[in-house]
């Protein structure tokens, strides 16, 4: 015995129609990803240390996503903030030490 399940069609309509805004919405607002990618100089300038410290963060997955071109390693402004709260803590007794 099977069950089939009809939807109307305003329905589908309108779950299209709302679809069709939300991606407006998100395209608007959307940052395009190379425009906010970036180098390891510049975010190790940012974050106060140095770009060893920020290679070392990759090699031992500490710090923020990166991407790798080739050779070249970029980040991703969402990214380093996202890293960046995560290392957020009310007390030293939250820390993970390392």
């Amino acid at each position: 015995m099977t069950t089939s399940i009809s939807i109307s069609r305003p329905t589908l309509n309108s779950i299209a129609e709302r679809l069709a805004a939300i991606e407006r919405d998100i395209s608007s607002t959307r940052v395009p990803v190379l425009d906010s990618l970036l180098t390891p100089p510049a975010l190790a300038g940012q974050l106060d240390v140095t770009e060893r410290t920020l290679s070392e963060w990759r090699i031992t997955g500490r710090g923020p996503a990166f991407i790798r071109l080739g050779k070249t390693v970029r980040y991703r402004s969402a990214a380093v903030e996202a890293w960046l709260l995560s290392q957020e803590h009310r007390s030293t007794s939250e820390e993970v030490r390392y």
